[in-house]
């Protein structure tokens, strides 16, 4: 058995991998495919929340090979899409149902860029999801990013009648429009300077994409929804703005662009600390919140939402490269230009 760990800056190595006993309540999968996060290429470019020797990969699908005794739901054979996040159950987070901010989620899977993984506390329905016929193993591995975007959606609460805007239009961004789409927003609005990501987002129902290198999208949406002329702050009519790029300077753009009373929320993680004047969120009393991976009920929705056939994700798979490329899977997934999802295989 293989599997890829980190081991420097722009290196990923392909090693064997020890073996993998289940205990009562796991399971042990072949790995059917794995995507390649946005969280996995800052570490692989910055060394950020990973160590030498850490298995990489977390989002991933595969068929059982293993199954603990105590185990129930699911069977060797079966076909299932995980969600990677282990929770204690038992720190303060985890009994409030915030499992996203346990204390502990040492039960947490890693190792999707290999070969076989275990998955520990692996409950049918919460921590790995059988999945239908008519669902690719690519597809399950979009389990765990669609399940990001449904809590971003959840915790932004938006007026689903009034426009809302996207920023940034990577596979958590794609997954964001989606899932708006799917829960029946009327007017999407979406921006990203690549033409790619661009042309994939506005094929989605609701979804009207601008051009922030030819167009000014802060006067685009002025123009549209008009401003107030507020001696301290204009603003304008657009409730909620989503932010998905990780680039710094988009932060102070969607406090700027809000409107006054709106909502701005922040799902992207950056490379660097991103400069930020204060004086606007305060002066228009924006609601300013972070969403952090997904709890219980958001990987539920999400699976529900790709068994049912309510987001479609294939379309966002740019590259299929096998795990003996790791790295040039990784360099591929960095370049925002030509990617959105990178698919790795065991083959």
């Amino acid at each position: 058995m293989r599997v890829a760990t980190y081991r420097d800056i722009r290196t990923v190595e392909l090693g064997a991998a020890a073996p993998v006993e289940p205990g009562p309540d796991d399971l042990v999968l072949d790995v059917g495919a794995c995507g390649i996060c946005g969280s996995d290429v800052h570490s692989w470019l910055e060394g950020s929340w990973i160590v030498p020797g850490m298995p990489m990969g977390h989002e991933f699908a595969g068929t059982v090979v293993e199954v603990g005794s105590a185990l129930e739901g699911v069977a060797v054979g079966d076909r299932v899409a995980v969600n990677p996040l282990g929770p204690c159950r038992a720190c303060a987070q985890c009994r409030r149902g915030r499992v996203n901010l346990c204390e502990d989620a040492s039960r947490s899977s890693g190792g999707g860029l290999g070969d076989r993984v275990l998955v520990r506390d692996a409950r049918a329905g919460e921590r790995v999801f059988v999945m239908p016929e008519t669902m690719s193993m690519e597809e399950g591995a979009f389990l765990e990013p669609l399940s990001v975007a449904v809590r971003t959606v959840r915790i932004a609460d938006p007026d689903l009648t009034a426009p809302i805007l996207v920023t940034g239009l990577g596979t958590i961004g794609q997954c964001v429009v989606r899932v708006l789409s799917a829960w029946g927003a009327r007017m999407i609005l979406a921006t990203d300077t690549s033409p790619l990501r661009r042309a994939v987002a506005e094929k989605v129902d609701g979804v009207e994409v601008l051009d922030p290198t030819g167009t000014d999208v802060a006067a685009a949406v002025s123009d549209r929804f008009g401003t107030t002329t507020s001696p301290y702050r204009q603003a304008t009519g657009l409730p909620t703005v989503i932010e998905c790029s990780g680039a710094g300077p988009l932060l102070q753009f969607a406090v700027d662009i809000v409107r006054a009373g709106g909502t701005v929320c922040v799902v992207a993680l950056t490379a660097e600390p991103a400069p930020f004047d204060v004086n606007p969120l305060v002066q228009k009393e924006v609601r300013l919140l972070g969403s952090f991976a997904y709890a219980t009920a958001d990987t539920q929705e999400a699976f529900r939402l790709l068994a049912e056939r309510e987001v479609e994700v294939t379309s966002l798979i740019t590259h299929r490269l096998p795990l003996t490329e790791v790295n040039d899977a990784f360099a591929a997934q960095a370049d925002t230009t030509r990617s959105i999802k990178v698919m790795v295989t065991p083959a």
